[in-house]
């Protein structure tokens, strides 16, 4: 190989590699399927070839697909504050809007919707001068509520129960879904009107493990800008925040959350257990394990996957517990339970790491990161190391 192919060849495996390593993003600011979520639309550019914007009434649509469900989210004039009108040879105009009211969408995690697929579709429009039709049915649509299906609406309320702090937050509303769907769908064929920005849509896609994606189109916590070309001298701008949040405080507020905690209560701080109640002790364990984390096991309760995992590892755990401290001998031949020697493992490496991430989320606060029950925990692994003489 001569000379100027070798240093072609590096300057390609340099930009390949700037390119590869632009798309890497902090797993903590990916949003992933068991994150809640919310978009905030923000300022915004869009164009227009109505010459009588000022005089007319318009109205912007954002319809959000997530698998087989859909929002629909209409922003009116007087949730929209115009800045400055620009004219470009009056041919058209570029109008610059600043959201000022009933501009933050709440999503439940992902992992909850039906065919979810992991996706999220944004398609956002405008159209000026709007027919009377349009207007009588506006009235009976308000711009501080989202409009879906009865399934989103109660997923969407259960998030809003926690997560949502603001006013600015729309609530859900599945009574006029059908009126939304009609306006949405017709708005853009009444006579006379005009198109307020090019309708655009984007796509983001929402991971089940942070660690193992990278590429341009992940939902990512912080700003986006959304833009399409109008001509050489403008285009229509979209700006959007995505803030993330962990459904930790839902799992927090559901009944099974509550009887673990009793059970790690009750259990983890004894020194010494009879012997006769350790078939019952690790019966609680085991009734936990079987019948309160099972998927599907008990209608409206919210869970997922990495919630059975972690708070099995922690009943397994204090079972492995349980043992070592109900027998009278201080140590023992038997070889440890391959479920409980796992959680053992377990909680030695994120007492280690301590680090709250997707893995040890659910058992992060009350368990790993409470300095109380990490020398609980401690304690039992030293006594299960012990017993088991584990090197």
């Amino acid at each position: 190989m001569n000379k100027s192919i070798k240093i072609s060849a590096l300057i390609f495996l340099f930009l390949l590699s700037s390119n590869v390593f632009s798309q890497i993003y902090s797993p903590k600011d990916i949003v992933n399927i068991f994150d809640p979520f919310t978009i905030t639309f923000g300022d915004l550019v869009l164009n227009t070839n109505d010459d009588e914007f000022k005089e007319h009434n318009f109205l912007i649509i954002v319809t959000i697909t997530v698998g087989s469900e859909k929002i629909i989210k209409f922003f009116y004039k007087d949730d929209l504050l115009i800045n400055n009108i620009k004219s470009y040879n009056d041919d058209y105009w570029a109008i610059s809007f600043s959201a000022r009211k009933n501009n933050i969408i709440l999503f439940p995690a992902v992992y909850n919707v039906l065919n979810s697929g992991g996706n999220i579709n944004i398609k956002m429009e405008g159209y000026s001068n709007l027919s009377p039709g349009d207007e009588t049915m506006l009235s009976q649509l308000s711009s501080g509520y989202v409009y879906t299906s009865t399934a989103m609406s109660s997923m969407i309320e259960q998030a809003y129960k926690y997560f949502a702090n603001s006013t600015e937050v729309n609530k859900p509303n599945n009574s006029l879904i059908t009126s939304a769907e009609v306006l949405q769908r017709n708005v853009s064929t009444r006579p006379g009107i005009f198109y307020l920005g090019n309708p655009t849509e984007v796509s983001y896609a929402i991971p089940v493990d942070p660690k193992k994606v990278i590429g341009t189109n992940l939902l990512i916590q912080g700003d986006k800008k959304v833009e399409s070309k109008i001509s050489s001298k403008t285009t229509d701008q979209w700006n959007l925040t995505i803030n993330k949040f962990t459904d930790v405080k839902i799992v927090q507020g559901e009944g099974y959350y509550n009887k673990i905690k009793g059970v790690f209560n009750d259990i983890i701080n004894l020194p010494k257990i009879d012997e006769n109640k350790r078939e019952g002790l690790i019966a609680r364990c085991n009734e936990v394990i079987n019948e309160d984390l099972v998927m599907g096991r008990k209608s409206d309760v919210y869970m997922n996957p990495e919630v059975i995992k972690q708070f099995t590892y922690l009943m397994n755990f204090i079972k492995a517990g349980i043992r070592a401290k109900s027998d009278t001998a201080s140590t023992t031949n038997d070889f440890m339970k391959a479920d409980e020697r796992e959680a053992l493992n377990f909680f030695e490496t994120n007492l280690k790491e301590n680090d709250f991430n997707l893995e040890n989320q659910y058992v992060f606060d009350d368990f790993i990161s409470s300095s109380v029950n990490r020398g609980a925990i401690q304690k039992e692994i030293d006594i299960i190391r012990r017993y088991y003489q584990l090197k």
